[in-house]
């Protein structure tokens, strides 16, 4: 049996039961966006993920009666994975807005015209983790101060102001970095989590099953240390009919010479000391780009990240050649959906592109956005893409 959107496409609210009800319509529009975003092409900042979900019902009852689902309530999106339900998006019901639409056909038989069109907006938990006031949080002793257990500290703070909050690291690299001990006095959340995510050059996002994730700057170093594998997903413009294949319908390919940092100077926060490192290779080929940073972090503990590792980090980092993004079409050619759902925000992504009397591209890179827009007829993912650092 041919996999079909409109059934295998699921909308869902949570109930103060507990229990989960599907939202049921005649005609429905999905767009998911979530990820991170790329700032000096250096820093990944979360960003909160937003799903809007526009649906057509022919009653009315939602607009007289009130609809059941409402602000701040739990909502998913999800999709039927061979009789399995996987998540696309979990978050917390922002908006709902509602429009009766006269000109939209209520009834093919009897012609009868009119529905109700009901839009809904849901953030991830991306909006908790960065819009979260903490009263007062300490940062002190030793390794207490690395960035793994300030970021779990800070997790453990948000959930003593919102129990729905949960965090985990990816994968298990150590720390790269330590904060300075300090005590912190009503601060919004996302300000310290930029902090710590800039100077450890770490990742922060929330997953398609709900939690916020993040990468250590060593889970960053894993991830891009996979080499090429013909064992892995691949999208590509070349056709195969391999289950690893995804097919391209267009790339983003970008080179901007002064959008690189070849020469980077980073200064302490707290102690205003700058320190300077020159990618030589970079910049006889492209010429001096120099961008200046400010970060926080303590560089004098054993076995941490210093100012000069970060800064020849980042320099080394610098290269004006990049893939921006891909779109693939969701449903392959065999009606049921690709694999490339089980791909997530932070995984490695292998992509290849052929043009005719040019060498093949074939590049890893990591996901930073995935962007879905779906309807009763198609899906198609856009995926955001970078280096990173």
């Amino acid at each position: 049996m041919t996999w079909d959107i409109k059934t295998g496409i699921r909308i869902q609210y949570e109930k103060p039961a507990g229990t989960w009800n599907s939202i049921q319509c005649d005609t429905f529009e999905v767009d998911i966006d979530r990820g991170i975003s790329v700032e000096q092409n250096t820093f990944a900042r979360p960003n909160v993920g937003i799903a809007t979900v526009r649906l057509m019902k022919s009653s009315l009852g939602d607009f007289l009666n009130g609809p059941d689902y409402a602000s701040n309530q739990r909502f998913r999106i999800e999709y039927d994975s061979l009789g399995t339900w996987e998540p696309l998006f979990n978050g917390f019901i922002q908006n709902i807005e509602m429009t009766y639409v006269p000109e939209a056909k209520a009834s093919a038989l009897n012609n009868e015209r009119g529905q109700l069109q009901v839009t809904i907006t849901a953030n991830d938990m991306t909006r908790l983790a960065l819009n979260t006031q903490i009263g007062t949080f300490n940062i002190t002793g030793t390794s207490t101060r690395s960035f793994i257990n300030v970021m779990n500290q800070l997790g453990t703070a948000i959930i003593a102001v919102d129990s729905r909050y949960s965090q985990a690291q990816v994968l298990s690299g150590g720390s790269s970095t330590f904060q300075y001990a300090n005590t912190y006095l009503d601060i919004p959340s996302g300000e310290l989590y930029n902090q710590f995510l800039d100077a450890e050059l770490g990742w922060l996002y929330a997953s398609k099953s709900g939690g916020m994730r993040y990468l250590t700057r060593s889970d960053v170093n894993t991830i891009q240390g996979y080499a090429w594998d013909t064992n892995d997903l691949i999208v590509s413009n070349v056709h195969s009919t391999s289950n690893l294949h995804v097919c391209m319908n267009k790339i983003d390919l970008s080179y901007i010479s002064d959008g690189i940092a070849n020469q980077v100077r980073v200064e302490n926060a707290v102690t205003g000391v700058r320190t300077t490192s020159t990618n030589s290779t970079s910049v006889s080929l492209y010429g001096r780009q120099l961008a200046d940073f400010t970060v926080n972090f303590d560089p004098t503990v054993s076995g941490g990240t210093t100012f000069a590792q970060w800064a020849s980090a980042v320099s080394g980092a610098a290269n004006p050649k990049n893939i921006q993004s891909v779109s693939v079409p969701v449903i392959r050619r065999t009606g049921f959906p690709s694999f490339i759902l089980n791909e997530e925000i932070g995984d490695a992504l292998q992509v290849e592109f052929a043009s005719a009397g040019l060498p093949t591209l074939q590049e890893r890179y990591m996901i930073t956005r995935m962007n879905h827009f779906i309807t009763a007829d198609h899906w198609e993912l856009n995926l955001g893409l970078w280096r990173g650092i």
